[in-house]
């Protein structure tokens, strides 16, 4: 979220505002507030425009927009891989090729090849601080020279302070973040030195691409705060976090950076001044009688980036590096939100790498004139978790149509009893066009909240119970995984599973998020034990759970990853069966599941994308054979 402003005053952004005459904007030209589109055309049309009201800034489509279309491409003013597993500072060979990232490019070693150009079979690393690894002499370069340089002397200096052990862990959040403030810090002095160019816009020189944001100094300072952090306080109170040796060691980084070699390399002007300078938030004071210090800079800095950095994540959704992408930033809250994001690792630009592109992605067709959105927590929750969720992280109450009573509905049976699995079958018998009972059966609309919260006949008291239980059973679960007791388990997480199951009028939906929470680990252990029948049951009732909780959101990532989950299933108990009709029928069960999933990531994904690329091989085999 950006913070709000009068729609008379300049907005830091190349995005245009609504009430500007055209909406056209022009390919290479920086914005006042250091902002620029990098694009091969002289100008364009934006899709997405700035509208300011009661509530704030608001990102909003300036045309009629289809599914899967790309609304914009941003750069990230700064990016960085989370922390490595500190024991593997030091100890390279313990660093497995799967967990290696270029920290600049974000690019996998996991997928480069003998085709993969320009790139190392095997990356090299930081001689220096021993954490960063490179794909390529020029992602190394590249980001020393933007980013990492203030990043690697923490690194160093943290671990000569603590006597050169190669384990030293981060205790708090704030000290998780160093590294990302750094290279933020970094990226914002070269930009405020004269730079007008982001540290991605710099590859651009050499082959204009597609349309990509960069966002500059002004609009990274115009980020949306807590409402402590807006104006500086005329006492300096520092939290505890600010406190320790490590931002400590920060702070003497980034003032010495501050005065070297820059504008503010003059006798009037002491390091600490130079420093606060960069963060910028000074120029944004309406009382110039009041100022921020060093030290209130980087706790706005760091509420920023709890409220606004984006959390980067790989085709599986697993998160692995967090980016500020203040353009991003511009689209508020939904659950139940019009775009997705997604994000494109080592682009080649001529002869070098870009940095990780975040896609803003239509979920679904969007008309002229509605709201930009995408969701800010998990929506496979009931409303009052993401609510309380929301409040704890970005301090507002959610009251989209989603957190209304009936806001959200869908078709489910009205006999309760054929809940189970029936979007999983009603979705096969629609593509394969049979009714599969779907004429005959009488549905009814179900708030999204009943569905997967919804209990009858039982007491709250009664309720809480069933919970406490079911958490039991997990943790006997983990202790029998600790030991090795794959039998019990697997019999914890069933019985954990059975207190769902219907007992006289004592009911629980099939797709409960308590029940979905269970499922997940009872699936993971059945797989890990080679159970491919029982697991494939399991994943039959964890995609109908996802069809569900995703019904308001179309081509959800994670539903298409199921699927492409329980396709693969399907299709290994297909070559495991002796009967040919057995054969035959979960053959065809697995080429349905690809093809929802391939119809899900082909938006969510993008057709390059290599989870894409293998549905597309798995469907081209199974219609082969």
């Amino acid at each position: 979220m950006s913070r709000e402003k009068s729609a008379k005053q300049r907005y830091p952004c190349c995005i245009p505002v609504s009430n500007c005459n055209d909406t056209n904007v022009d390919g290479g030209r920086t914005s006042e507030g250091g902002c620029r589109v990098s694009s091969s055309r002289k100008s364009y049309k934006s899709m997405m425009i700035i509208e300011f009201g009661p509530h704030g800034v608001h990102a909003m489509a300036s045309q009629d927009i289809t599914a899967g279309t790309v609304i914009v491409q941003c750069l990230p003013l700064a990016h960085s891989l989370f922390n490595p597993p500190t024991n593997l500072l030091t100890e390279e060979e313990n660093y497995g090729d799967e967990n290696r990232r270029c920290a600049r490019c974000f690019f996998s070693e996991r997928n480069v090849d003998e085709t993969t150009v320009a790139r190392k079979q095997k990356f090299g690393r930081c001689s220096k601080c021993k954490v960063a690894f490179y794909c390529s002499r020029s992602c190394q370069e590249e980001d020393w020279n933007h980013f990492h340089k203030l990043e690697c002397q923490y690194y160093s200096k943290r671990r000569k302070k603590s006597g050169n052990a190669p384990n030293f862990y981060a205790t708090n959040a704030e000290e998780d973040a160093i590294p990302l403030l750094l290279r933020t810090f970094s990226a914002l002095k070269i930009l405020r030195d004269g730079n007008q160019q982001s540290p991605g816009e710099s590859l651009n020189n050499e082959v204009l691409h597609d349309d990509l944001v960069s966002c500059g100094p002004d609009h990274f300072s115009s980020l949306m705060v807590s409402s402590e952090h807006i104006k500086p306080s005329q006492t300096e109170t520092r939290s505890s976090a600010l406190s320790g040796t490590s931002i400590k060691i920060a702070i003497d980084i980034m003032e010495k950076f501050a005065i070297k070699g820059s504008v503010y390399d003059k006798p009037q002007r002491d390091k600490n001044s130079a420093a606060n300078s960069v963060w910028g938030y000074n120029n944004i004071v309406d009382d110039k009688r009041a100022a921020f210090t060093l030290h209130q800079s980087i706790e706005r800095t760091l509420n920023a980036f709890k409220k606004n950095n984006f959390g980067i994540v790989d085709s599986l959704h697993s998160p692995f590096g967090e980016g500020v992408y203040p353009c991003a930033a511009l689209l508020n809250h939904s659950c139940a939100p019009n775009c997705i994001l997604r994000y494109e690792f080592g682009r080649k630009v001529g002869s070098k790498f870009q940095l990780p592109i975040l896609q803003i992605v239509a979920c679904r067709n969007i008309v002229k004139g509605e709201e930009l959105t995408h969701s800010y927590v998990d929506l496979a929750l009931p409303t009052v978790e993401r609510r309380a969720r929301l409040i704890g992280t970005h301090g507002f109450e959610c009251k989209c149509i989603r957190c209304q009573k009936n806001g959200c509905c869908l078709e489910l049976p009205e006999n309760r009893d054929e809940w189970a699995l029936w979007p999983l079958k009603h979705k096969f018998a629609a593509m394969e066009d049979k009714s599969c009972g779907s004429l005959s059966t009488k549905l009814t609309e179900v708030d999204l909240d009943e569905a997967i919260i919804g209990c009858h006949a039982i007491s709250e008291n009664g309720e809480s119970n069933i919970f406490r239980q079911a958490q039991q059973f997990e943790q006997n679960a983990e202790e029998c995984l600790l030991e090795g007791n794959v039998a019990g388990e697997l019999c914890n997480l069933s019985q954990g599973i059975d207190l769902f199951a219907p007992k006289g009028d004592v009911w629980f939906s099939p797709f409960h998020v308590q029940l979905y929470s269970l499922r997940g680990k009872y699936f993971a252990a059945l797989l890990t034990n080679g159970l491919v029948n029982d697991a494939i049951a399991e994943c039959e009732h964890i995609v109908s759970f996802l069809a569900v909780a995703f019904s308001h959101v179309e081509h959800h990532p994670l539903l298409g990853l199921q699927l492409f989950t329980l396709g693969d299933l399907y299709s290994e108990a297909s070559s495991n069966q002796d009967s040919n009709e057995l054969m035959a029928l979960f053959k065809t069960k697995a080429e349905l599941a690809y093809i929802w999933a391939k119809e899900i990531t082909l938006i969510s994904h993008d057709h390059t994308d290599q989870i894409v690329e293998a549905l597309e091989q798995k469907l081209a085999r199974i219609l082969m054979n």
